[in-house]
């Protein structure tokens, strides 16, 4: 969690609060690769900066990889000081899953966790041979369950890893 800087035309700057949101928040933490709940803060909530402010009116959907693809005011122009500078938690989701391998016959394939904390959107890989492999599920109402191959890119696996807090 912190104020947001960004890097532009070499040099660091902060950004304005202006239609500042968590979607925006995502992006950040998707970008530094941060995943969990990722919140927005806005009024210098982790003290203002120095040096210019670089960015304004930052419009994400919350689906883009980087900031620099979110909508936006031209760099540099604003109307705001630091008490207005951005800020952005990313808060990982709580709860660990732990594996339950002792499976019933109709519960064939099923990986179930004994952990009971978790939010929806939560990520998992079952069934590989460590915790850095296997095939992706999402927590969703209750319950895991697989997602579809279809379309799946390489993008997609980077995003997922960066979720997941790999590299």
């Amino acid at each position: 969690e912190g104020r947001v800087e960004v890097y532009h035309g070499g040099q660091w700057g902060t950004v304005c609060d202006d239609q500042w949101d968590d979607a925006d928040a995502e992006v950040v933490c998707r970008q530094l690769g941060l995943g969990g709940v990722a919140k927005a803060w806005s009024q210098a909530y982790f003290g203002e900066g120095s040096g210019p402010v670089l960015l304004d009116e930052v419009r994400c959907t919350g689906n883009e990889l980087s900031i620099e693809q979110c909508p936006k005011s031209p760099w540099r122009e604003h109307n705001c000081g630091h008490k207005e500078d951005a800020g952005v938690s990313c808060t990982p989701l709580t709860g660990t899953p732990v594996i339950n391998h002792h499976r019933k016959k109709q519960d064939k394939g099923r990986v179930h966790s004994s952990a009971k904390n978790f939010s929806n959107g939560a990520l998992r890989l079952a069934g590989g041979k460590g915790s850095h492999e296997g095939r992706l599920e999402v927590y969703h109402t209750g319950q895991w369950g697989t997602v579809c191959d279809d379309g799946w890119t390489e993008l997609n696996t980077q995003v997922v890893c960066w979720q997941l807090g790999f590299k």
